[in-house]
């Protein structure tokens, strides 16, 4: 088992996964999920056993306040200078479940966020998923305008990665 770049042949795999644990957000087209891997493709990954991927991670370069739209392809780049890098989604198989992937993941992203040069790792916590992110070492974000396309309780949570 190891942590891949995403590429064309993972797709499928990264649909079914977030088909499988979406249960309060309707799970996002693949034209959707690409345009936030055409982004920064080197911050998006799958964790796979063999062929079969068992989770994913998707995070790109991001320039708002307001975290992107669920649904909708990222606008084309503006040219203004990233702010931060916003982690867009992180789901990990039922079949995978306790064995550390999600953390596996996050933490590859945190090194890599690092070398790149980033601030900090935006997130939109949804399905009750902020202990998780708060056990990584995110913190919420208070009074922060999240669409409600995110679901209900949804919170915004940043990860500092400087001054580390």
């Amino acid at each position: 088992m190891s942590i891949k770049p995403i590429d064309d042949n993972t797709w499928a795999g990264i649909l079914s996964v977030q088909s499988e644990v979406y249960l309060q957000v309707e799970p996002e087209t693949i034209e959707v999920l690409q345009s936030k891997w055409r982004r920064t493709p080197q911050c998006c990954f799958v964790y796979q056993d063999k062929e079969s991927v068992l989770g994913y991670l998707l995070a790109h370069a991001w320039d708002k306040q307001a975290p992107p739209k669920l649904f909708k392809p990222l606008p084309e780049e503006s040219g203004v200078l990233n702010s931060y890098l916003f982690l867009h989604d992180l789901a990990i198989s039922d079949k995978a479940a306790g064995q550390g992937i999600g953390s596996k993941l996050v933490s590859h992203l945190i090194s890599i966020a690092k070398t790149m040069g980033f601030d900090e790792i935006r997130l939109v916590a949804v399905q009750d998923s902020s202990t998780f992110w708060i056990n990584m070492g995110f913190s919420v974000v208070d009074k922060q305008s999240i669409s409600s396309t995110y679901g209900e309780g949804a919170k915004m949570m940043r990860y500092a990665l400087q001054g580390e």
